[in-house]
């Protein structure tokens, strides 16, 4: 008798804990896989340069004011970080920053790198127009950072999988961005409103799926271990 009993109830059980392993999202722990978050750090001031090395005279170009860069490893005077990505026409840069000038983050940033494109173009004199076709050549470029010089302002660009220094364009302006404002320094609603639930919060559906199934564990368990009240029979 207690075989039949404890073969319904197990199978019962294992179909209880299926379904709410099922109705659980797979951006919850139970699916992720554990892999490490990335940290960033943004930039705050004007004067942060990204150097080639961990010296002060090896600084590429200035990185924009309000965008980010990735933690590679962190140490006291220098830490070594990630900008930009590999794309269609950019290429991640990998170098160093003075960390005292970093503002390290405990979030992945939406937009952490700034991304523009500008093209350049180059005219050859030709009075006898014998090479028309090489009079104007345009080349495109990517936007990384500024180089001051002077009273000059060079940007450290890629081209196709070059990077170099070309002048700054007249129209080119960096605009803010304000996740790390918006994060940080934005007042929270005085009108009384809670602020938003998490987005990796289970939904509504999914919550009343689970309590309905833990309500009726109770009463399918009764049912299933109800002793049978009829009367055995004795045959003469």
């Amino acid at each position: 008798m207690k075989k039949f009993i404890i073969f319904p109830t197990r199978a019962f059980l294992c179909v209880l804990f299926a379904l709410v392993y099922l109705f659980i999202p797979l951006t919850s722990p139970l699916h992720a896989k554990s892999e490490p978050t990335p940290r960033y750090a943004c930039i705050l001031t004007d004067d942060v340069y990204l150097y080639a090395s961990s010296n002060e005279r090896s600084g590429l170009f200035l990185l924009p004011r309000t965008y980010y860069v990735k933690i590679l490893e962190e140490k006291p005077e220098f830490t070594k970080v990630e900008y930009s990505l590999d794309g269609a026409d950019t290429k991640k840069i990998t170098g160093y920053c003075k960390t005292d000038q970093l503002t390290f983050v405990d979030y992945v940033p939406k937009d952490p790198y700034f991304f523009a494109y500008f093209e350049l173009t180059y005219r050859i004199e030709d009075d006898g127009k014998n090479y028309p076709f090489l009079t104007e050549i345009k080349v495109t470029c990517a936007y990384y950072g500024e180089y001051p010089i002077g009273s000059e302002t060079y940007c450290y660009v890629l081209r196709e999988d070059a990077f170099g220094y070309v002048p700054k364009p007249d129209d080119l302006f960096v605009p803010v961005n304000t996740e790390y404002d918006d994060r940080f320094q934005t007042p929270l609603p005085d009108d009384g409103t809670e602020p938003p639930l998490n987005s990796d919060a289970l939904p509504p559906m999914q919550i009343v799926t689970i309590v309905l199934l833990c309500l009726l564990a109770p009463i399918l368990a009764s049912l299933i271990l109800r002793p049978n009240r009829k009367q055995p029979t004795y045959k003469d």
